[in-house]
């Protein structure tokens, strides 16, 4: 059988002796055939051998690579770009390295693994080195693939909030300090439920063009969640240099438009944190952030704020706030109702209650309600609330319309509705669920609703109310005249009464014009058939003056407080006092 020299070589290099014909053949078959790359070379980086899967990446045959360093198929750089990890193996290190490499002598590129080993001779001396290789461009693309997924927003292309997080936690490692500016699209959730999902990740992909080109230099930005941006700002704060980046971006956020030049206006909620000692994650400078533009939201949104600790002290408050309020709602244990007297205005007599929530936390003892009940709102717990309230207040009437006074009318119970109730597309059913648990007459059930909460969304308001109205419950506008309420809806709405809010009633006796504008609302409820409660009547002037202008009942100090179940029943078995004053 006839060898070729260069196999010799290689066997003699493999088995340390010349003497391995038998095994060379079958070396040289799995050489072949293995998909690894493997190379052998001399002191001088000439090829002595090369497989078949080493030939065929560089797009040689063996006798044009024998005798030749790498500069021939892959070129002077190529060749340089690895001297360093031969001269490495020629000292007898085994060195391993991964990057890209040219292919097939052409311009693509591919990802190779790579080792150099040193060849020892027979009398141990290095006489060359090994290379072996193999090409991982797939796993290589698939982790790109997977990198891009993990740290990049597949709709703008931005970082997303893992490589925020990353490139402040490389920060905070080295000591950099960095100002973090989040920027929180204003109602962005309206938009994309009324325009589309489409629509919206145009509005997105054109904020994060035009943030990225004229928001300003920035280090890094990302996008943080489904409607917010992030700018991270390395080195220390300049607020002035962060305010024209807040303006820019306002501006930027004002003028958005989608790819087929629609526009909306758009606002924003911006949150600025600035990364320092206390800082111990970079998610805790994010959550500072994210607390500021919430701060800026909670003012009306299209403003920022500067983070500040109390921001933070507020929030863990609320927090823990909502998880007492949850906890109680679950045992059922810690909340009342407390109820205050109407009164009907002419003759004295009780008409009916107006049910008010009330929490006595067992640590920190009666929370107000202006406290709680904005925390049940913001986070939805405020429609369990609300259907507790309900079924707790229908349960109490029941009871009292057997004890009543003989002969008297049947008592009304009045209970508030959130806005969040109103836009539940069940609340209609838990009511007639809760009037048919309670045995309660409808029309003894009086909600009571704002009417910005009913103008925000009319169209859809009336549609609830109307279902409601279809139960036999009666309906209430509370606060009127301190919204926003159009004439033009008001006669559509199916209600039943208006009720002055306490700043009029308050201010009656100051001047002529504020007595006209109750006398005004009394007249238009006459027009439109409603009846008309006041609240906030402290004093007997304001009784004896709403008597005067025809107001139907009224409530307040003057009469009673809210009180608890016991004390409200036994004004319910007996004679109000202040029928006595009249």
């Amino acid at each position: 059988m006839t060898l070729d020299p260069h196999l010799d070589a290689l066997a003699a290099a493999l088995s340390g002796t010349v003497a391995a014909t038998p095994a060379l053949d079958t070396l040289l078959q799995v050489l072949e055939t293995m998909p690894v790359m493997v190379a052998l070379l001399d002191t001088q980086r000439r090829h002595v051998y090369a497989n078949r899967s080493y030939r065929e990446y560089m797009g040689r045959d063996l006798p044009t690579l024998v005798g030749h360093t790498l500069a021939g198929p892959m070129g002077e750089e190529q060749f340089r770009a690895t001297q360093a990890m031969a001269e490495r193996a020629l000292k007898g290190e085994v060195v391993q390295s991964e990057g890209w490499m040219p292919f097939n002598g052409g311009g693509q590129q591919r990802y190779v693994v790579r080792l150099h080993g040193p060849h020892r001779g027979p009398d141990g001396e290095i006489a060359g080195y090994f290379v072996l290789m193999q090409d991982m461009t797939e796993r290589r693309q698939m982790q790109d693939d997977l990198f891009r997924l993990a740290y990049y927003d597949p709709v703008t292309g931005l970082a997303n909030r893992l490589l925020l997080l990353k490139h402040m936690g490389d920060y905070q490692a080295v000591g950099e300090p960095f100002t973090l500016v989040i920027i929180d699209i204003d109602r962005f959730v309206e938009i994309r439920t009324s325009l589309g999902q489409g629509f919206a990740n145009e509005l997105l992909i054109d904020l994060a063009h035009r943030l990225g080109r004229d928001g300003g230099p920035v280090d890094l930005l990302a996008r943080v969640s489904d409607h917010a941006f992030a700018m991270l700002v390395a080195g220390d704060c300049d607020a002035p240099a962060i305010e024209q980046r807040i303006a820019a971006a306002t501006g930027i956020v004002r003028s958005a438009r989608s790819s087929s030049g629609a526009a909306v206006f758009l606002s924003a909620s911006i949150g600025v944190a600035t990364w320092n000692a206390a800082h111990e994650r970079p998610e805790d400078v994010l959550r500072d952030a994210e607390i500021a533009t919430g701060r800026a939201r909670e003012g009306g949104g299209a403003r920022h704020a500067w983070f500040d600790p109390t921001m933070h002290a507020h929030v863990v408050e609320q927090v823990r706030i909502e998880h007492d309020l949850r906890h109680a709602l679950e045992r059922n244990e810690n909340l009342w109702v407390a109820y205050q007297p109407i009164v009907e205005m002419v003759t004295g007599g009780l008409a009916g209650f107006e049910a008010l929530v009330r929490w006595n936390h067992p640590e920190r003892g009666n929370i107000p309600p202006g406290v709680f009940i904005p925390i049940a709102e913001s986070t939805g717990l405020v429609v369990t609330l609300g259907k507790w309230v309900l079924r707790e207040a229908c349960l109490q009437l029941a009871d009292w319309q057997d004890k009543r006074i003989p002969g008297s009318a049947p008592l009304f119970m009045s209970v508030n509705l959130s806005t969040r109730q109103l836009a539940d597309p069940d609340f209609v059913n838990q009511v007639r669920d809760v009037l048919r648990e309670t045995g309660v007459e409808p029309s003894w059930i009086k909600l009571e609703l704002t009417e910005s909460a009913v103008m925000e969304k009319a169209e859809q308001s009336i549609r609830l109310l109307e279902g409601l109205r279809a139960l036999g419950i009666k309906l209430s506008i509370d606060d009127f005249g301190t919204g926003y309420s159009s004439l033009s809806y008001l006669h559509k709405l199916p209600i039943d009464s208006l009720k002055v809010d306490r700043s009029f009633v308050s201010a009656m006796h100051q001047s002529e014009e504020n007595r006209a504008i109750v006398r005004i609302i009394v007249d238009l409820a006459r027009l439109l058939g409603f009846d008309v409660i006041a609240e906030g009547i402290e004093t007997t002037a304001d009784a004896n003056l709403l008597r005067a202008l025809a107001c139907d009942y009224g409530q307040g100090y003057h009469f009673a407080r809210p009180m608890p179940p016991a004390d409200a029943e036994a004004l319910v078995v007996n004679e109000p006092p202040w029928r006595e004053a009249m």
